[in-house]
């Protein structure tokens, strides 16, 4: 089975930890490494990824498996997970 590599995430805007704001204008999209994908990254995760502006926090709103080889996109790259998304109980 192949794992997922692409996330749908928002921007945090917020500076501080609680609440969360978010950008939601725009949704951006973001390629997950390989070294990345032993833990899969899920909803509500809080990654740091590359942006045009440098590393910046975002919080994954989905997780997909993309064919990048016959879609030809390339995204900017996940960096690391900063925080888990709480377990359901």
């Amino acid at each position: 089975m192949q794992s997922n590599n692409t996330i749908k995430a928002l921007h945090i805007t917020s500076k501080e930890a609680e609440p969360l704001e978010l950008n939601t204008d725009k949704v951006f999209h973001w390629h997950i490494p390989k070294a990345l994908r032993e833990e899969p990254i899920q909803k509500g995760d809080i990654i740091l990824a590359k942006t045009m502006k440098g590393p910046k926090k975002v919080l994954v709103m989905d997780v997909y498996r993309e064919e990048l080889e016959k879609t030809k996109k390339r995204y900017r790259r996940v960096i690391e997970i900063i925080e888990r998304a709480p377990e359901k109980q």
